[in-house]
């Protein structure tokens, strides 16, 4: 019995043993694990922070870019402004050099009016007078008709009083002869 104890007694401790050395390879291979584990998680952290830096450096580019691009709007806004501004006083320019056009345009049309009136005043003098003319000469036409009327009248009366003179003498000649 005693063989049989030492033998038991080798036996677990045999076992003991082999316990503790599958214990410490269980242990090994956990540690090991979980350094493969954590190798993997940094690995995949790297892969991650790489991604994450890709990204970064991408959207910095692209922040650069609207940067750039809002510079670039704020420029062209600026010179938009100041060609708006510009076609602006080129407009007050024109509006005021529309309503300078006007304001003559209206004095033109005043003045017309006035020019018309006096043509006509003066068209209607000019008829009255043309008028007074044509009666003026047809007084004068008329005149001279019974100027020159009265003339052979005259004309004839001298004749008839020569003749009358004549006859006047020749009966006086005959009363004294």
């Amino acid at each position: 019995m005693h063989r049989r104890e030492f033998t038991d007694s080798r036996d677990v401790l045999e076992t003991r043993d082999s316990d503790y050395k599958e214990w410490a390879r269980v242990q090994s291979l956990k540690s090991r694990l979980d350094e493969q584990y954590l190798k993997l998680c940094v690995k995949k952290a790297n892969e991650a922070e790489a991604i994450s830096q890709q990204r970064l450096a991408a959207a910095e580019a692209e922040i650069t870019d609207l940067r750039q691009t809002l510079e670039a709007s704020k420029r062209n806004k600026a010179r938009l402004f100041d060609t708006l501004k510009s076609k602006n006083d080129e407009n007050e320019a024109y509006l005021s050099e529309l309503e300078s056009i006007r304001q003559a345009y209206d004095d033109m049309q005043t003045q017309n009016q006035q020019l018309l009136l006096q043509i006509t005043e003066r068209d209607d003098y000019n008829i009255r007078h043309v008028l007074e003319c044509a009666k003026a000469k047809q007084l004068q036409d008329t005149l001279l008709l019974e100027k020159h009327n009265m003339e052979k009248k005259i004309q004839q009366s001298s004749a008839s009083l020569n003749f009358y003179e004549m006859k006047v003498a020749k009966m006086e000649d005959q009363a004294t002869s």
